[in-house]
């Protein structure tokens, strides 16, 4: 093995690396989007029970509303960087891939 093939297949591992942690903070940010649906329910469930009980509570669904929507777009913008940043990383890793598949077979045929 070369010295180009090595590094061609370090390059392929760093990708490979690179596109799995993107695609695996991609989950955990599904995860936080369901976590934080499922806290939002039991807030105003809880709320609500509260009440219920008669007890006063101040709510201001206008405040929350305000929250949830600019934590939204913050994720959302998050989330769309590291899309695009999985989409270029895998788009390189294919390149580097069919590298390494005509190198090896233009050694099989010198072969």
């Amino acid at each position: 093995m070369t010295n180009e093939d090595l590094q061609l297949d370090y390059d392929c591992e760093r990708f490979r690396l690179m596109s799995y942690q993107l695609e695996n903070l991609l989950e955990e940010y599904d995860r936080l989007l369901e976590l934080r649906e499922n806290i939002q329910l039991k807030f105003f469930t809880t709320l609500e029970n509260i009440k219920r009980n008669g007890i006063n509570v101040e709510e201001d669904y206008e405040r929350w509303a305000k929250v949830r929507t600019s934590e939204r777009e913050e994720w959302n913008s998050e989330m769309d960087l590291i899309v695009e940043l999985k989409y270029d990383i895998d788009d390189n890793l294919k390149l580097l891939d069919n590298s390494m598949m005509r190198r090896s077979l233009i050694k099989r045929e010198i072969e």
